[in-house]
Parts: structure tokens; sequence; C-alpha cells
């Protein structure tokens, strides 16, 4: 019941900002739509947990239709991350808005709705029939913030997030339908199950389906980050994560392929982070390469893997509004955050120190939760797919280079200003949870990991690791250290390329990216289909509104077969 009041609020208050999106303040309406946001992240996180099984209302074929409960304990901390998330840049967005301003109530409401469609996705089981009703509204609520926001997108082009969410919506419509017209002790067929999962990954935007991420680019850096970055991934990787351990283990070739698609799409991206010429298009590629991890580590049948999905799973979403976070400030302060080689007016020493641990998040850097993640992800690894541990490492390694230019945007500059902003704050607050997960990582083993149904009985977590996690701390010390002792160059000419960029490296090294970004290989084959469709339209106009020909050569056949009797 407190998860159903929770998204009756978030819909209630999504209501409310549009009928109030003319005439009511902005800051009045962000702050508005973060309190509620915030309370149903309170709402579901002390929800009580229901052991007995609900009735269902109906039975449509096998498939039972129930209301939405209580999410379950091994869940529930992955859903409060994605409402936090939510709860922040909503924060974030009404303290950058100016107190007089009027309008934008629209936005803030679509906002809503995307966070009440990640609450439904997560509250409902993956095989409902509110799954596709709950991606149309997230689909249909991110186009909605994002056009809200003024992203412009090409005119004679549908944003690949939309034709994403129309495959995404059509492959888990198959697999429901599907299972429920079967009998309830029989299970899908392999192909329904890896068509719907492929929904899901262009749902998600995860490897090699990325590229729906960049529609987001002209967004600005919080809303982009909200949208593709914490709600749809939230939704797609989690169906994933859901739904494979409720069914029989894939095909082993299957299960390979999907493993294989993960580890060289989260290389890809790395690659793809690598050739960024803004902030936000980094924080995109970030976001795409843990994507392919979570990929990789559901379509492994291993427990260790199981809990590496989980671990990682819970880190998206941070990740992405920690990273809008930086980038808006970045924006704030320095006027932009493209990558260009040229040093930026001010330098933004506690911001480069965030986006330090944002990026060591995204890498499995032993400082933050995810590395343990991709630490099981790799001892997973070891006796199922061993030759996918180099190019995971390969990966960390790009994505940590990938990293570095923003970074000297923060610290290289004319002259220093206090960025002790909101977003720093905000930020921080994030950050912090992971930060100590990652160095006390039994933290979280009463609390969310051990209700696992493939948990270990204890936490696998030797003190093989503490060293790593102790040169981490060191290297973030100093890092903070040299942040603030970094002294300002008045001398500096701000249209001199003085800060080092990976652009040169990364059009060089541009085919990996296509592992990620398939959007080439599918122009090529919709253009291949183009050409069959024009070859086969010109045969077929020979006998367009000429059925008479078509009738005589029909007759000249039956005729000349007669004869070769």
């Amino acid at each position: 019941m407190g998860v159903t009041i929770c998204l009756i609020g978030l819909l209630a208050a999504a209501v409310m900002c549009f009928l109030l999106t003319t005439t009511g303040l902005t800051r009045r309406m962000g702050l508005f739509a973060a309190l509620v946001a915030g309370l149903a992240t309170v709402g579901v996180a002390l929800d009580p947990v229901v052991l007995a099984p609900t009735d269902p209302l109906l039975t449509i074929g096998s498939i039972p239709l129930t209301l939405p409960s209580a999410v379950a304990l091994s869940e529930r901390v992955i859903v409060v991350a994605v409402l936090l998330s939510g709860t922040v840049g909503l924060l974030a967005l009404a303290l950058t808005a100016p107190p007089s301003t009027i309008g934008f109530g629209a936005l803030f409401g679509w906002l809503l709705l995307s966070l009440a469609a990640a609450l439904l996705s997560w509250i409902i089981p993956p095989l409902s029939f509110l799954t596709p009703l709950s991606w149309v509204l997230a689909v249909v609520s991110v186009h909605g913030s994002l056009l809200a926001a003024g992203t412009q997108h090409e005119p004679d082009r549908l944003p690949g997030y939309l034709i994403a969410g129309a495959v995404a919506v059509v492959a888990v419509s198959s697999l429901i339908a599907t299972t429920a017209l079967q009998s309830p002790d029989t299970l899908p067929a392999p192909v329904i199950v890896v068509i719907a999962i492929i929904g899901a990954l262009t749902l998600a935007g995860a490897p090699p389906f990325a590229g729906t991420r960049l529609d987001a680019v002209g967004a600005p850096p919080l809303i982009g980050t909200l949208t593709v970055g914490v709600i749809l991934p939230s939704i797609g990787l989690g169906f994933i994560a859901r739904i494979l351990p409720q069914l029989p283990p894939l095909p082993d070739l299957a299960s390979a392929v999907l493993a294989a698609t993960g580890t060289l799409g989260a290389l890809g991206a790395a690659f793809g982070a690598l050739r960024s010429t803004s902030g936000r298009e980094l924080v995109f590629w970030q976001g795409a390469m843990q994507a392919g991890l979570v990929v990789c580590a559901s379509a492994i049948n291993d427990p260790l893997a199981g809990l590496a999905a989980s671990a990682l799973l819970l880190v998206i979403p941070l990740h992405a509004v920690t990273g809008g976070l930086v980038v808006a400030a970045i924006e704030r302060h320095q006027g932009s955050d493209t990558l260009d080689g040229t040093p930026a007016q001010v330098r933004l020493p506690l911001t480069g120190v965030l986006w330090i641990v944002i990026t060591a998040t995204a890498t499995g850097f032993p400082v933050s939760w995810s590395f343990w993640g991709w630490r099981w992800l790799s001892e997973a690894l070891v006796t199922r797919l061993v030759w996918a541990i180099p190019p995971l490492i390969a990966a960390a390694v790009i994505g940590l280079a990938a990293g570095l230019p923003l970074l000297f945007r923060c610290w290289y500059g004319r002259s220093g200003v206090s960025d002790r902003g909101h977003e720093q704050i905000l930020g921080g607050l994030v950050l912090a949870p992971l930060v100590l997960a990652g160095i006390v990582p039994w933290l979280a083993w009463p609390l969310w990991l051990s209700w696992s149904p493939f948990a270990p009985p204890i936490l696998p977590a030797e003190p093989i690791a503490w060293p790593f996690v102790g040169l981490a701390l060191a290297i973030g010390i100093g890092g903070w250290f040299l942040a603030r002792h970094a002294v300002s160059s008045p001398s500096l000419n701000t249209g001199e390329a003085v800060i080092p960029t990976w652009q040169g490296m990364g059009e060089i090294l541009g085919w990996p990216v296509e592992v990620a970004n398939a959007r080439t290989i599918l122009t090529l084959i919709g253009r291949g289909l183009d050409r069959v469709a024009t070859l086969l339209h010109t045969v077929m106009i020979i006998f367009e509104q000429r059925y008479y020909l078509f009738g005589v050569i029909v007759a000249l056949i039956a005729i000349l077969v007669l004869m070769a009797q």
C-alpha cells in the first residue's frame, strides 16, 4: 500500500505542475516537485515488507494481474537510488531557477511522470501487463521533458530514444503475450526472450544502442542526465536484471553473445568517451559503459555475476545525476562545458574533486562502491568467459583517461572562484554513501545484498583488496591538496589550446565505438532494405492496376507447364 500511495502522489504532483505551468513560480514548483519525490523516496525505503503473496485481481491467460506491491529488499536500495537521483535533480533545477521566473511547470510535471513510470516498472512483476504501460509512460514523459526544456531535434528525424522506446514496447509486449497464451508450466521460447532483452537494451541506451543517449546532448545537463541517464536505463536494465534470474538459463551461445555484447560495448563506450566534445557527452558515454557491464553481468549464470549486476545497477543513476550536477556547475561558472583544449576563465577545484570521484565510480577505481561490482564481475568471468577480462580492464583504463580533459578544465584557469554552490553540496551528499560503501563494503551487506536470492553466505570482500582502497584514498587526498594549492595563470591566452584532449586519438580509433553505437551499421542496413524495397516496387509497378496483364502472364505460364508435360 505504501508504494501505491507514493505512485499516486507522484502522479498527483505532476498534474498540479501541469495546471500551474503558466502561472506558478518556477522555483516554488521545483521545490514542490523535489519535496514530493523526496517523500516518495522515504516512503519506498520505509514501506513494510509483505511476505505473503498478493492475490491477483484477475488472470489473463497464465499471467496474473496484481496491484503494485512493496519492493523486495534485494531491489529496494536500487529503487531508492533512482528516486533519490530524481529528488536531487529536481532540487538542483529549482535552486538554479531565478526566484521571480514564472512557468516551466510542464517541465517538472514531465519529470515527475518519468519518476512515476520508473517506480511503476519496479513495483510490478517484469512479466506484467502493466510493464508496457510503464515503458510507454517513461518514453513519452522523457520526450516531453526534453521538449519542455527547449531541446532541438533534427526536423526530419525522430529522436533515437523514441524509436528505441517503440521497439522496446513491441518486444516486451510480444514476450508478455506469448507467455500469457501458453500454459502456466510452459516457458517462453528463448528467441522471444532474446528479442525482449534486445528491446530492453534499446530502451536503456545500452551497447550496442548507446547512440540513443546522444539525442539528449542538446538538453540542459541535469535534464539530459535525469531522462536518458537515470530513468530509461533504470527501467531497461532493471528489466534485464530481474527477468533473467526468473527464467531458465539462456543457451550457452546466447549467454556468450550477450556477455560479449556487454563487454565489447563497454570498451566501445570507453572509446566514445575518449572522443567526447563536451562534458555532458562524456557523462553519457560513461553511463553507457556501466550499462554494458550490467548487461555482461546479467548474462552470466553465476552468483557473483548476479551480485555484480545489482551492485553496478545501483551506481548508474547516482553517477548520472552527479555528473549532471558537475557539468551544470561548469556551465554556470565557465559558460560552457566544451572540451576543445582551451583553458577556462576560472578554476573550479572542488568541482574537479567531485569529477575525480565520479570518474572513479564509472571506471571501478577502488574508491567507490562500483569497485566491488567490477571485482565480482571479474571473478565470475575467470570461470566463465576469461577472454572478457582484458577488454574490461582496457575499458576501465581508457574511461579513466577520457575523464582527464574535463578535470583539467576544472583545475586549469586564469583565476580562482568559490565553487561551493548547491551543485557541489548536492553532489557531495550523493557521492558520500558510494565512497563510504566502497571503503567499508560490509555496510551494504545486511541492509541490501544479503537479501539477494543469489547472495553467498558472507560478503565476498577479502582483505586482499584493502591496499587498493588505501592507494585510492591516498590518490584522492593528494588530488584534493593539488586542487587547493593550484595556482592561477593570469598570463594565459584563453584562445590558446593548452589543455590536453584525446579527441584526435578518439577519431583515429573510432571504429570500436561502432560496437557501442551501432547507428552507422543500422543506417547501412536501413539503406540496404530501402534499396530492396525500391527494387521490389519497380518489379511490382509493372502490374500496378494492370490486372489483365498479370492474368495473361499466369495463363501463359500455365500453358507452358501443360505443354512441358
